[in-house]
């Protein structure tokens, strides 16, 4: 939770700085944002490989074959990464544009776009590094780690936004350039933990060295969480396209609403973690009653958690976008979107502890479908359906404008939280997944 809540304080950070500016500078990183999430899903959904194989070769007392798992994943992760920071780079411009930006935001969000995807095989050797220790049970040392790159930002997003001393002012570029810095500080102190013996993974170049019947498990494993991270977040890529429909001003309130959610959201991703690791390794040891419980439990204390947050953000809501912005139109629309989707905020808590153990037992194929069916059954299509006069085939549509975007995207939280649910009820989950 501590990890989660760095994190979004790493967001937070450009928000509110970048909010000083205006609203086409809020803009900027959050039409950035949704290309630089398919990349990231793409290297954390191989990466949950990591995880399944770390934790249950542990669970199963098997030390040299975990170590092993750690090379393989993370040199695949490396390689993965040079080729999406390429192509990444050459068409940001391309991608934006399909995306709807608008026209005082693109210019912006193309340079914010392409400095921090430079940074892009740092970020990938800081998560196979995160993941792996996740398998092993550490969440401690991602988190101390965590805590230097964030304050690298901290430092640097004021002193390269508005200028000081020798540097000039920048804006965006200057968010860019502290995000980027910070990210490669990150993957760099991972490397060289990583081939330290500093942490309790062991890493050698041997390990590296790519095997076939590695690489099999990893993507038989990896593909489908891989697959269902992409297709989510090339979901949000089409969500910020339906919102960008409607103008600057709901940009920026998604912008800054989103990233308030992020910190409602900080027991999820602390429990959800947890309950990732803990359930791999009991099902690696063949303790299956102590999986199920640790799940439940974790279900049971986060969801309440989210459940009292989201109370608070709605009592809350304009005060808290006011920290970020000073602009009447974008904090009423901001504090609108925050009290329709805090309502369901909960349920995300239920299926995302859920959804991250079904990973963390290996299970990603289950996972993969509950995540699509999240996302592009249910958020995607419910947020047009009311927001738009008509849809193609059916013709119709609620045509709620914007506020429809807001009202589809919490009814997906109750309804994604049920159908996961039936899942677990099934038990198929607790089979292992490696092989002896």
């Amino acid at each position: 939770m501590v990890s989660a809540s760095l994190h979004i304080s790493f967001n937070i950070v450009d928000t509110f700085w970048l909010g000083r500016l205006g609203a086409a500078e809020v803009g900027a990183p959050t039409a950035a944002w949704p290309v630089i999430f398919v990349f990231l899903s793409a290297g954390m959904g191989l990466a949950t490989a990591g995880v399944a194989l770390v934790s249950q070769h542990m669970g199963a007392g098997n030390r040299e074959k975990a170590n092993e798992a750690a090379g393989q994943v993370f040199s695949f992760l490396i390689i993965l990464s040079l080729i999406f920071t390429i192509g990444g780079f050459l068409g940001a411009p391309y991608i934006l544009k399909y995306m709807q930006t608008p026209p005082d935001i693109y210019p912006l969000a193309v340079t914010y776009l392409r400095i921090v995807l430079l940074s892009m095989p740092f970020v990938f050797a800081y998560t196979a590094f995160r993941f792996l220790l996740k398998g092993m049970g550490d969440m401690i040392t991602p988190m101390l780690i965590k805590v230097v790159f964030v304050s690298v930002n901290i430092v640097l997003d004021p002193i390269l936004i508005f200028g000081w001393s020798v540097f000039p002012a920048m804006g965006v570029t200057g968010a860019a350039l502290a995000t980027a810095a910070s990210r490669v500080t990150a993957g760099v102190v991972g490397i060289y933990l990583l081939f330290n013996n500093r942490v309790d993974i062991k890493m050698s170049l041997s390990d590296m060295r790519l095997k076939f019947r590695w690489i099999k498990q990893i993507l038989t494993i990896g593909a489908p969480a891989t697959f269902a991270r992409v297709t989510t977040a090339t979901a949000f890529v089409i969500l910020f396209a339906l919102v960008a429909i409607f103008g600057e001003t709901p940009v920026a309130a998604y912008g800054i609403g989103r990233r308030i959610i992020h910190v409602i959201t900080i027991a999820v991703w602390g429990f959800a973690d947890a309950s990732m690791s803990i359930a791999g390794q009991n099902i690696g040891a063949g303790n299956k009653k102590r999986a199920e419980e640790v799940i439940k439990k974790a279900v049971l204390v986060s969801s309440s958690i989210m459940f009292a947050t989201g109370v608070v953000v709605i009592i809350f809501r304009e005060g808290i976008m006011g920290v970020f912005i000073d602009e009447l139109p974008v904090i009423r629309e901001g504090a609108r979107y925050l009290a329709v989707y805090s309502m369901s905020i909960g349920f995300f808590g239920i299926f995302r502890v859920l959804d991250s153990s079904y990973r963390g037992t290996g299970h990603t194929m289950p996972a993969m479908g509950l995540e699509i069916f999240r996302i592009w059954g249910l958020r995607l299509f419910l947020s047009a359906l009311f927001a738009l006069p008509s849809l193609p085939l059916i013709n119709f549509g609620f045509d709620m404008g914007v506020l429809g975007v807001w009202v589809g995207m919490a009814l997906s939280n109750p309804i994604a939280a049920g159908a996961s649910y039936l899942y677990f009820r099934t038990g198929n989950w607790k089979k292992k997944t490696i092989r002896d």
